[in-house]
């Protein structure tokens, strides 16, 4: 027996990262109670709504009428929410024949899947969610046994610690995941690189930006500037970020293109997040702004943003710079009345009055 929890619980740990090794981890716990079908739920108890649901039954619609009618009417329920982390529910210890026989839980829901008696296992509790497996038998087998009772005491500090280390892993990737879409939202250029000038991230708009700029680029996934000394700049800059010559400190570099003049601020990233081990090293994140345009905005960006069009779009970067419109319609080969006409549009899509609200909420998008 001590070889099977053994296996088990080597599966429930794989299934911390991977969906199919917890369900197939889950379905062995099954199999050694002697289990047809197990559910494992999250309930948030105060908001009363059934925060995920993983079961064996492969019926889609039954468990979504489970968890929009049945779930908040489980009499199982409330005996299972009495129990402690780590501990086990029968449910023939607390329900008769003669209630099973007339609960809308089991005649409804159970029965029609061919399912009746339960082991429920409270398997995590944090604040007001609370994390359940339930083993169900077949209608034709018997309940549950005290044998039964015992595996799964064995089982379940196992169960509990894998279905934290679960949870904690898919709360940080869904934080993970919010960062980054923010981050890819971003009209402002960032990088993520290590001391060696690795990029870790790049987000779209920094994309865009090396896409375009020769002075600064991306070499075989590192970044790079064209001009030697520029380079061994940006090499100390990112090292100091680092901490290799002490604390993390930050930089400015001017890097001055054929095209354009671009502005690097390097910033100490260290590796201190909830995540990160021990040997992670600290990064650098590296901000890249074209100082000809507030807060390094791109003219996709603002179209995005405000819903101009690119000449619109290009009109309203060039006065947040501080030029006019006849300068605009100069650097456009445009009549001053056509520019005077995409001003207009520009105002009007973003419900601004005079030039100057314009040109203030272009300056508002810059980065803080």
């Amino acid at each position: 027996m001590h070889d099977q929890v053994r296996r088990i619980a080597g599966r429930l740990y794989d299934g911390v990262l991977s969906p199919q090794d917890w369900y197939d981890g889950l379905a062995a716990c099954g199999s050694a109670l002697g289990a047809g079908n197990f559910h494992h739920l999250t309930v948030d108890v105060q908001q009363g709504v059934v925060a995920e649901s993983l079961a064996s039954l492969n019926d889609p619609k039954a468990l979504e009428t489970y968890a929009n009618h049945f779930a908040m009417i489980d009499e199982r329920f409330p005996v299972a929410m009495r129990l402690g982390e780590g501990q086990v529910m029968l449910d023939h210890e607390h329900f008769s024949e003669r209630h099973m026989s007339r609960s809308a839980v089991y005649v409804d829901c159970l029965a029609p899947q061919g399912m009746k008696y339960t082991m429920g296992l409270k398997v995590r509790v944090q604040g007001s969610v609370q994390q359940y497996v339930g083993f169900m038998r077949q209608a034709d087998q018997a309940h549950f046994t005290e044998d039964d009772r015992q595996l799964a005491l064995q089982l379940l500090p196992d169960m509990v610690r894998a279905t934290g280390l679960r949870t904690a892993a898919r709360e940080l990737a869904q934080q993970a995941q919010w960062g980054l879409a923010a981050l890819d939202a971003l009209p402002q250029s960032v990088l993520v690189v290590d001391a060696q000038l690795r990029i870790g991230y790049c987000n779209p708009a920094a994309e865009r930006l090396l896409a375009g700029t020769e002075a600064l680029a991306q070499r075989h996934g590192s970044l790079r500037c064209l001009d030697g000394a520029a380079q061994a700049q940006l090499q100390l800059h990112v090292a100091k970020a680092c901490g290799w010559h002490g604390p993390g400190c930050a930089g400015v570099q001017a890097l001055a293109g054929q095209r354009r003049r671009l502005t690097l601020t390097v910033l100490p990233l260290k590796a201190s997040h909830a995540a990160a081990a021990a040997w992670q090293a600290p990064a650098a994140l590296v901000l890249v702004a074209d100082p000809a345009s507030p807060g390094g905005l791109s003219s996709r960006a603002v179209e995005q943003m405000l819903g101009l069009s690119p000449a619109e779009a290009r009109l309203a970067l060039l006065l947040a710079a501080g030029k006019t419109v006849k300068e605009f319609a100069a650097a456009e080969g445009v009549s001053w009345h056509t520019a005077r006409t995409h001003l207009k549009n520009a105002m009007r899509k973003t419900a601004c009055h005079r030039q100057l609200e314009l040109v203030g909420l272009l300056q508002s998008l810059r980065a803080g």
